[in-house]
């Protein structure tokens, strides 16, 4: 993830159930139903352990500017637990992606870069959220736009400042919003959540560190009222 780039990793989630024909030619005993339900038990599951999964590399995040040494620590054992629930019913390119992710969380904690760090492990997140098989009934958008918050708001912390990024991060998130944003449940925050990223934008635009950690925090805030609208 280290390099800006923002592209969501295509992952698919390969999950397939049994049925067919028995050895006579007529038709097995399962009912032809019961393929499907088997599928979206699973993917259910896949789903569940994905959002769950995805929680620590949040935390760690959020937290890799103000933790203790000791305490980022702990934080990355969780990420790096999750990633193992993963691995036996994810695609291998996912639990390969994680890895990388890891290792550069790991880089980083060693020499103590903690835009880095934090970097590192939204981009865990990302390919995590990505991955969410099915239609979750919050949308995937929103913890896309979750990311897109952190990371702008990481690289707002860098010394210098990454303007590139931020503006990348921002436009990534103007892509996610206009998924989602003529949603029935969302109406009531469409107009303050364009708002708010129009404020990104212009903090970028005046090279305002201050302006745009306000406006990030703005925009994250904003996200958990997404969540809650669904």
């Amino acid at each position: 993830m280290i390099k800006p780039g923002l592209a969501i990793f295509a992952t698919a989630l390969m999950l397939s159930a049994c049925g067919g024909k028995n050895d006579t030619g007529g038709k097995a005993d399962m009912p032809e139903s019961a393929p499907s339900q088997a599928m979206a038990s699973n993917q259910a599951k896949v789903a569940a352990a994905l959002s769950a999964a995805g929680e620590p590399f949040e935390t760690l995040t959020e937290t890799a500017f103000t933790a203790t040494p000791a305490d980022l620590d702990t934080s990355i054992l969780a990420a790096e637990a999750a990633a193992g629930t993963l691995k036996p019913m994810v695609p291998a390119a996912l639990s390969a992606s994680l890895q990388k992710h890891l290792a550069a969380v790991r880089q980083a904690r060693k020499s103590d870069q903690r835009v880095d760090l934090a970097l590192a492990s939204i981009e865990g997140f990302r390919s995590i959220v990505s991955a969410v098989p099915g239609t979750p009934a919050v949308p995937i958008d929103v913890s896309l736009l979750d990311y897109a918050g952190f990371r702008y708001d990481a690289d707002a912390q860098a010394k210098p400042p990454r303007w590139d990024d931020m503006a990348a991060a921002t436009t990534y998130a103007r892509e996610r919003w206009a998924n989602i944003s003529g949603l029935a449940p969302l109406a009531k925050l469409r107009t303050r959540f364009d708002d708010g990223l129009t404020e990104m934008e212009a903090a970028v635009k005046a090279h305002n560190v201050t302006r745009a950690r306000a406006a990030a925090k703005a925009e994250l805030d904003m996200v958990d009222e997404l969540e809650t609208a669904f």
